[in-house]
């Protein structure tokens, strides 16, 4: 059974384990404590499908940790990350526009943990919590701005580029040098290759910029990832602050 909701300055907990989501943590303390009660804490292992394309969404997901990626896979096999979500956003984020299907695949790129929801509480939720339909909205607003910026992205920019700014990204959202993550899984994150990607971090190793290992990747100059990434990763960079990164 859970239990109720505490808090302790910025700390709060759920079902008796700490909230990471800011979206959680920006709610009001008399929005947190109605939704509480139906956030169900569940570990996030790597490659999980949380949701399927075309297929009614059956759970919402804050997490407090761990990254999902939004792939769309083509007819053929091909696939490319449209976009990503963690601690600063919810899964599901759909619901809160009244619809009932998955638009694209989600699956856990970084491994973490998180709430889940029934996509029927928070669809009731988004009417009788105005503060939560507030936040659900803007980031609605930022997605779509997200996902236009990633199509002009992968469209006319160089893997390199594409690969530093996924790293910055995913760093900001882990809040943690240390990615845990596989080349192949790269490779359908920014639209490319394995053999790409695998040279790009190449280089980005022999240059001092990163260390990589059996399926980790650890940030070892930043400001040098910064300067190969293209411009994306700034538009992205700018709405940090206001989804309570750093």
């Amino acid at each position: 059974m859970l239990t109720n909701a505490k808090t302790n300055g910025d700390c709060r907990t759920a079902a008796e384990r700490a909230v990471g989501n800011t979206i959680l943590l920006r709610l009001s303390q008399a929005e947190f404590d109605a939704l509480e009660p139906h956030l169900e804490f569940v570990p996030l292992e790597l490659a999980t499908l949380l949701q399927r394309e075309s297929e009614p969404i059956q759970f919402a997901y804050f997490m407090n940790r761990g990254i999902a990626s939004m792939i769309v896979e083509t007819a053929d096999g091909r696939s490319v990350e449209v976009g990503i979500a963690g601690r600063e956003d919810m899964i599901g984020l759909q619901l809160a526009a009244g619809l009932h299907e998955a638009t694209h695949n989600l699956v856990i790129q970084v491994p973490g943990d998180g709430f889940r929801v029934k996509a029927s509480t928070v669809q009731r939720a988004v009417h009788s919590l105005p503060g939560l339909s507030r936040i659900l909205t803007r980031q609605l607003g930022i997605r779509s701005m997200q996902f236009a910026q990633n199509a002009a992205c992968n469209r006319l920019h160089t893997v390199r580029q594409r690969l530093a700014r996924w790293l910055l990204v995913t760093r900001d959202r882990i809040d943690s040098n240390l990615i845990e993550t596989t080349h192949d899984f790269l490779s359908k994150m920014v639209g490319t290759d394995r053999p790409s990607v695998s040279i790009a971090l190449t280089e980005f190793q022999r240059e001092g910029i990163i260390s990589s290992g059996r399926g980790l990747i650890s940030l070892v100059d930043r400001n040098k990832l910064e300067d190969h990434s293209c411009e994306c990763y700034r538009v992205f960079k700018q709405f940090n602050i206001e989804m309570g990164l750093k």
